[in-house]
């Protein structure tokens, strides 16, 4: 309920008692990690789309357990940060990426990721200062990322430890930019050498209708007037590439250039004299599907068939149940309780096509898809669409279009399922 935001109740069920004997457990066996050293670090590269070079490395921890193998962070992060371990972790790692940053060329730079308690905490500046003077790097190589959620607690106080650490010369990122607790108040003060803009609105920003490619021209233009660097996070794709070079972000962080990578191979691209990272991805994003097998309608001039729904994604679908459909056909899929999407045949076999959608769906909440806007019934009626709600009625559109179908153009297979 408090994860909620509060004001509200939830049941517990047998499936939150388990979860919570999950985390427990995870957290005892994190715990005992710790203590062990068992989680490492490992550097994702941060590339200048125009020349494809290093400029920064970001340290990001991992952990393999000996029994249930590689961990997710997004599983062992959440757990840490419910206590102080998370500070000892954040300790450890800005401690090993100073030192592991020694041995990479001075033109590369290390960033860290901080947590709230670890920035907030009394004396976050001194453990940043013998961070860097045990390991001997140049303050200016190191970035601290910072997300949003620092600004919730006594805003003086934060002031104050972004003050010391720019007297101490490391250089400050905002993380996720846009995701959380979202105000230009933050940027005012100077504080941030770069925002990097949350994979969020990076992820699909080439599908049509899209609205993230204005909000990335936004916030890097934003940057640029307030003397800031800018970050694309989670690229992957040779479309999104292009966008954001086009939009104009300094770097580009995600899988079209690399994984994150243990030290040694970091430490093998520098012996060869190799820092530049060639991209390498899919030419096209493609969205996240669902599988589906269910009976939808497909309209095609003025003719309604039946077919089977194999996928969906908020860009597409594949079909089944017609043949004799060429590329290149325009058509409207009918998903039922008036949600009509505009759709091509962009490719087809002898008995199933892919669909490109003119306008993209959107999230119905729990992994499904829907449609923006919906179509009133009677208006589906009227245009012929058999709607068993409604009964026969009088709809003279409809009947003068059943007096004067033309010839279908698709042949209709059969769906028994």
């Amino acid at each position: 309920a408090k994860g909620t935001n509060g004001g509200t109740f939830c049941f517990f069920t047998t499936e939150l008692r388990d979860e919570a004997s999950r985390t427990a457990v995870l957290g005892d066996r994190l715990r005992d990690a710790v203590d062990r050293g068992d989680l490492t670090l490992a550097y994702q590269p941060l590339v200048d789309p125009i020349t494809n070079e290093v400029k920064c490395f970001e340290a990001l921890l991992r952990w393999y357990d000996a029994d249930q193998g590689v961990i997710s962070p997004a599983q062992f992060i959440p757990i840490a940060e419910n206590d102080d371990l998370i500070i000892r972790i954040g300790d450890m790692a800005l401690r090993q990426a100073c030192i592991d940053a020694m041995a990479w060329p001075d033109t590369i730079n290390v960033a860290v990721n901080v947590s709230a308690k670890q920035f907030i905490r009394a004396g976050f500046r001194n453990i940043v200062a013998a961070a860097l003077q045990v390991s001997g790097l140049s303050p200016s190589r190191l970035e601290l990322e910072i997300t949003e959620s620092v600004f919730v607690g006594d805003l003086a106080t934060v002031d104050a430890i972004f003050r010391d650490l720019k007297k101490l010369g490391v250089r400050l990122a905002l993380d996720d930019f846009g995701t959380g607790y979202s105000s230009l108040g933050y940027l005012k003060h100077g504080h941030f050498d770069k925002l990097k803009i949350d994979q969020s609105f990076v992820r699909g920003c080439t599908e049509n209708g899209d609205t993230n490619p204005a909000i990335i021209t936004a916030i890097v233009a934003l940057a640029k007037a307030l003397g800031m660097e800018t970050v694309a996070e989670g690229v992957e794709a040779m479309d999104e590439l292009d966008l954001v070079k086009q939009r104009g972000a300094d770097l580009v962080q995600g899988y079209i250039y690399s994984q994150a990578l243990p030290q040694e191979d970091v430490l093998a691209q520098v012996s060869n004299g190799a820092m530049n990272f060639t991209p390498n991805g899919p030419p096209r994003h493609r969205s996240d599907r669902i599988s589906i097998f269910r009976k939808v309608g497909l309209i095609h001039e003025d003719h309604y068939y039946q077919v089977i729904l194999r996928n969906l994604s908020k860009s597409g679908a594949r079909i089944s149940g017609l043949a004799g459909v060429p590329v290149g056909t325009d058509v409207v899929l009918d998903l039922g309780h008036g949600q009509l999407v505009v759709s091509k045949v962009v490719n087809a076999t002898e008995s199933s096509q892919g669909l490109q959608f003119e306008t993209a769906l959107i999230s119905a909440g729990g992994g499904g898809f829907m449609t923006r806007h919906r179509i009133s019934p009677y208006s589906l009626a009227e245009a012929g669409i058999p709607l068993a709600a409604l009964g026969a009625g009088a709809f003279p559109l409809a009947k003068w279009r059943d007096a004067n179908k033309t010839v279908p153009r698709f042949v209709q297979l059969d769906l028994t399922m």
